[in-house]
């Protein structure tokens, strides 16, 4: 009696934990990049720098992990691109729900529980492979937004530094160690510019990042990101024949730097 007690209480216990949640174990970060995103001066889940559109999706919530209704715990900033730049402003409330990863990839589903696309559902599309985990990337793939029928293919540069957006263009900086280029895909369609030999400043006193790039005609770039503290947003400034013109923000952007 005694024995047959002590392998029930046995058994019992080997069921219970084998039905228990097993903490999981993140990979170790091997990669020699740390990447971040923004939305001006908030962290961004994600975003994407689409042929005809900029979106930018922002997570204040913990995912969904069911399918049952629950409050909002996002938002998509939406802007349509025209040859005068970006145009007005979307902003939807979304639901999000827990990613879903398999074979390299991440899809992370979401309801738009408000806006002009309230109702419609859709993924963000991220890899688990092309990201700064593997020292090859230095930048994370985010591949698609899907909204509804609507599917956003993103630009992505691997290598890239920096990469972000004004209201009229795109703005590309490769950084390896020793100099830099600075690159741009002008909204209206006009042809960018490529300079090469840029250099990054030393930061002042409040920190950040900074590069300067001197191009043809007097002309010098300068990008500025967290200048005035951390996460304080980043922004380009144009001085031309010692004019200096105001500067152009970046609504969303991505930052890779080397690791500490």
């Amino acid at each position: 009696m005694k024995k047959r007690l002590m392998l029930a209480c046995a058994l019992l216990w080997a069921g219970a934990n084998a039905s228990a949640p097993r903490p999981l174990t993140p990979a170790p970060e091997t990669g020699r990049f740390s990447m971040s995103s923004y939305l001006g001066k908030q962290p961004l889940l994600a975003w994407c720098d689409a042929p005809r559109r900029v979106l930018a999706l922002l997570q204040y919530g913990i995912p969904a992990e069911t399918a049952q209704a629950t409050p909002p715990n996002g938002e998509l900033y939406e802007w349509p691109k025209t040859a005068a730049g970006l145009g007005k402003i979307q902003v939807s409330e979304v639901q999000l729900g827990a990613p879903d990863p398999g074979a390299g990839q991440i899809y992370t589903p979401l309801k738009l529980t408000s806006g002009p696309r309230k109702g419609q559902s859709g993924y963000v599309h991220t890899s688990n492979i092309e990201n700064t985990n593997d020292p090859a990337y230095r930048m994370t793939k985010t591949g698609e937004f899907k909204l509804g029928n609507d599917v956003y293919k993103c630009r992505y540069v691997k290598d890239a530094a920096f990469i972000g957006v004004t209201r009229k263009r795109t703005v590309i900086i490769w950084d390896n160690g020793k100099t830099a280029t600075y690159a741009t895909r002008n909204f209206d369609g006009s042809a960018g510019v490529y300079v090469t030999g840029g250099r990054r400043i030393p930061p002042g006193m409040e920190g950040g990042t900074h590069y300067e790039f001197s191009a043809p005609g007097g002309i010098t770039y300068y990008v500025n990101i967290d200048a005035n503290g951390p996460k304080t947003g980043a922004s380009v400034i144009v001085r031309q024949d010692g004019h200096l013109e105001p500067g152009q923000p970046f609504l969303a952007y991505s930052v890779s730097l080397p690791k500490k």
